[in-house]
């Protein structure tokens, strides 16, 4: 198959997929083919592998292992020493309760309200409290000092884990403690709410490891202004639709193989995160090339099931190469032979590769079912696709009110559809223009014609917009990174407000003799 645009072909002589000469039709020829003719058993086989996957996660778990360990480092060592003398010391996971009192910490309800609250703290067994109130708590760097010389006024428990203490585990002990530091009154008898009140008692729960976990929602925002672009782009829902639902597939697969595979291997656990965002990406990518190449075929001609073939004989060449090529880059992070490192690569590489796979059998399926009313639009599925988008948009941005109005839209545009003619009709195809005509085809002229201008001029604008890598200090975030109002926000602010700066990301210094 040679590679001239189909667009620049007769629709009287219309383009026909390679067929190998004497040794017959290409490999991918023959898998487009056969995926658009049995599209049933295809689409029912990609289904039941998704619930399979799905259930197997609901049967078999997920495992909340996600260790940052650095075999051979002086960090590793270091902590080593900490876990065999100091035991939770030499955890990875840390904490602290961090309290402020206006009367100040000795206050009598303050000083067995927290009491009571370390106390019920230590009976989680995964942890150790040190207590500001223990005869060395101020040795220890517990209290801060006053600034005007009265009583001190901020104070913090440092809580210890032990080394077998997952994230998942973590995050689940720091919202029990901050429900028991909600009302510390009823821990113990004789202080009351309103004493504590009083006395101006503020408790916060301090610790990246200890905050809620909340994925993040950036892929439903992506999928938002995909369905926008695309629909914007092809003219058509349906054409929109196929690359959504063929990257959702195989995200959604390979999303539920990395849960399974942390059972086997270390894999931290926004490996989940991770794939769900590289696999989006490619997914649309990968099926818009071929849904193009698609609908290029039947405008010059061929029948659905030829067009067919022919996006997946070339199309479906590129994605296959592009999509190895990627998973080979991601798997080179093997070599930097760290467990949490290897994990990232395992799952991105796997939802890839099922992504990549999804392309070039599940969409040639869809496409089996879609086949002519790719190039058809009707004003509902037009008012729908619109509130699916808005409800995607509602919920990635954390507005669940947006969300309902956009699903409430595609209910009932759906719902009137049956009874107001107009939503069911078609929408007005906008006209095709010549190839010649059009802007990308202008464009692709202009940059051609003047090859070394525009190749130093794109490369000095890039050069500038790469001058803030010059500034670039890397480094992991810590608490002061949460968000306003979070407790691990106000915890931090709260020590660094007591005890000054550098209080919040102290050096660890082991030495052996």
């Amino acid at each position: 198959m040679n590679s001239m645009s189909t667009l620049e072909r007769p629709s009287s002589a219309p383009t026909q997929p390679d067929d190998g000469g004497p040794r017959g039709p290409s490999i991918w020829a023959r898998l487009g083919g056969f995926s658009f003719r049995h599209r049933r058993p295809v689409l029912a086989a990609w289904i039941t592998v998704f619930v399979a996957t799905f259930m197997a996660v609901g049967v078999i778990g997920a495992s909340s292992d996600s260790s940052f360990e650095s075999p051979d480092s002086e960090s590793a060592k270091g902590f080593d020493i900490l876990a065999t003398n100091f035991g939770a010391a030499g955890s990875f996971i840390s904490g602290s309760i961090v309290f402020e009192a206006a009367a100040g910490i000795d206050d009598p309800a303050v000083a067995q309200a927290m009491t009571a609250l370390f106390a019920e703290v230590t009976e989680f067994e995964e942890v150790t409290v040190e207590s500001p109130y223990a005869p060395d708590g101020a040795e220890r760097g517990l209290i801060a000092p006053p600034t005007d010389g009265g009583s001190p006024t901020i104070a913090f428990a440092r809580l210890g884990f032990t080394q077998d203490t997952a994230e998942l585990r973590a995050s689940e002990l720091g919202a029990e403690n901050l429900e028991l530091a909600e009302d510390p009154a009823a821990l113990v008898e004789g202080v009351d709410a309103s004493q504590l009140e009083a006395a101006g008692l503020n408790i916060e729960i301090g610790g990246s490891a200890l905050a809620e976990f909340e994925p993040p929602e950036s892929e439903l925002i992506g999928i938002a202004f995909a369905i926008v672009i695309l629909i914007v782009a092809f003219g058509s829902v349906l054409a929109m639709g196929l690359p959504i639902s063929v990257a959702l597939f195989g995200v959604g697969i390979g999303v539920g193989t990395i849960q399974l595979l942390t059972n086997v291997i270390s894999i931290p656990s926004f490996a989940t995160q991770l794939g769900a965002m590289i696999g989006l990406g490619v997914g649309i990518d990968y099926a818009l090339f071929i849904v193009t190449r698609y609908r290029e075929g039947t405008r010059a001609g061929l029948d659905p099931e030829r067009a067919t073939i022919v996006a997946i004989d070339t199309a479906g060449r590129a994605v296959v190469f592009a999509g190895f090529t990627v998973v080979i880059s991601l798997l080179g992070m093997f070599v930097m032979n760290l467990s949490f490192i290897n994990g990232l690569a395992t799952g991105a590489a796997l939802t890839v590769a099922v992504t990549m796979v999804a392309s070039i059998t599940l969409l040639p399926a869809l496409i089996g079912f879609a086949q002519g009313r790719v190039e058809v639009t009707r004003w509902r599925g037009l008012i729908m696709a619109g509130g699916a988008a808005f409800a995607f948009l509602g919920v990635g941005i954390g507005l669940p009110i947006f969300g309902a109005v956009g699903v409430v839209v595609l209910i009932a545009t759906l719902i009137l559809s049956f009874f107001i003619p107009g939503l069911r009709e078609q929408v007005p195809q906008r006209e095709e223009k010549p190839l010649r005509e059009t802007w990308s085809y202008r464009w692709s002229r202009f940059v051609q014609r003047r090859p070394w201008p525009m190749a130093i001029g794109v490369s000095l604008f890039l050069l500038v917009l790469s001058l803030p890598v010059l500034g670039l200090r890397l480094g992991f975030g810590d608490e002061s990174t949460f968000a306003e109002g979070t407790t691990t926000r106000d915890a931090y602010e709260l020590i660094a407000e007591g005890f000054g700066p550098g209080t919040n990301g102290p050096l660890l210094l082991v030495a052996e003799s």
